[in-house]
Formats: C-alpha cells, sequence, structure tokens
C-alpha cells in the first residue's frame, strides 16, 4: 500500500473512532437523564405508596373504632332484651300463679 492509502485507511479510523466515541457520550448522556427520571418516578411511586398507607391505617383504625361502638351497642342491647324477657316472664308467671289458687 503507499503512504496515501495509509493516510486515507488512517483518517478514515480516527473519523470512525470520532464516530463511535460522540455515539457513546450521547448514549451515555441519554442513559442519565433516563436515570433521573426514573429516579423522580420512583420518589412519586414512594410518596403515593406512603399516602395509601396512611389512608389504609387511618380506614382501619376508623373501623375498629366503629366496630368497638357497634359491639358495645350490641352487648347494650342483648342486656336489655335480657332484663325485659326476665320481667315479662316475672309477670308471666304472676299471672299465672294467681289463677291456680
Amino acid at each position: 500500500m503507499t503512504i496515501a492509502a495509509y493516510q486515507t485507511l488512517y483518517e478514515s479510523s480516527v473519523a470512525f473512532g470520532m464516530r463511535k466515541a460522540l455515539q457513546a457520550e450521547q448514549g451515555k448522556t441519554d442513559m442519565q437523564k433516563k436515570i433521573e427520571e426514573l429516579e423522580e418516578e420512583k420518589k412519586d411511586l414512594e410518596r403515593q405508596v406512603n399516602e395509601l398507607k396512611s389512608k389504609c391505617d387511618a380506614i382501619e383504625k376508623r373501623e375498629a373504632e366503629r366496630r368497638v361502638v357497634e359491639e358495645k351497642k350490641h352487648a347494650e342491647e342483648i342486656q336489655f332484651l335480657k332484663r325485659t324477657n326476665q320481667q315479662l316472664k316475672t309477670q308471666l308467671e304472676g299471672i299465672i300463679q294467681p289463677s291456680k289458687k
């Protein structure tokens, strides 16, 4: 090969190397931008998770309190019905007993 051919080959390879280096740099920049976007999205999703956990905890607490109130109300109603039943039994026995005498 002649010196001119080697020089052309060298220039061509240098140009190729520069193109590849620029492509790699551009790819690196794009990747860094994508990483930043994904990290921001991750932060937003973590914030949403925390908000939803807080809401879930608040709902669970509210429902537990409601359940306690309902159970107390139910127990009071059962006690009331038992007292009423006992009073009615006593009255009924009072009505039936004098009849037998």
